[in-house]
């Protein structure tokens, strides 16, 4: 058996890298991404990689994109908006144990639900934290941490992330 998954790993991998110039793990070569993001309940056209944890129930609007290594939380109640891209390794939380560990397990579990707008970009291993609200045709920079609401059409970097520019919408989108 593992002559044949050789082999299909070998073939699999040469497509890939002709049509792509890429070389995926062997289930993310063989497995649907749109099917899965089908069989959770995202929107049309969306996609999730199969590297993806995902727990809860989220919302996930049309055409979001769902990069590998993301861990999606919505145990707390988490909407993602139409036309998103959530980069590799974002981390989504909508719970944090750290009042029921520090308490003693006197403490519940807090969660509270996150809303991301539509059309936002969150760059690789951004961390958007319980409560925050993120809104429509946001930049979240790589790395940054969100502890707070960000205002449609924001750029938002660093540990915490703060404001740093606008998004301006027309012809050629760009930002300041």
């Amino acid at each position: 058996m593992s002559s044949t998954l050789e082999g299909k790993r070998t073939r699999t991998s040469a497509s890939f890298r002709k049509k792509w110039d890429r070389v995926l793990p062997l289930d993310e070569m063989l497995l649907d991404r749109w099917l899965k993001a089908k069989q959770l309940g995202f929107g049309e056209g969306s996609s999730v990689y199969e590297h993806v944890l995902v727990y809860g129930k989220p919302k996930v609007g049309k055409n979001v994109w769902i990069g590998p290594f993301t861990l999606i939380d919505a145990t707390g109640g988490l909407e993602i908006g139409d036309g998103c891209d959530i980069s590799v390794g974002v981390k989504i939380l909508t719970h944090s144990t750290h009042l029921r560990c520090v308490s003693e397990r006197k403490q519940d579990t807090v969660r509270k639900a996150v809303k991301i707008g539509k059309f936002t970009f969150i760059g690789t291993n951004a961390v958007i934290l319980p409560g925050v609200k993120v809104g429509d045709h946001c930049i979240i920079g790589a790395g940054a941490v969100v502890t707070k609401d960000v205002p449609p059409r924001s750029v938002a970097t660093g540990v915490p992330a703060k404001i740093v520019g606008k998004v301006v919408l027309g012809k050629k989108i760009s930002y300041k």
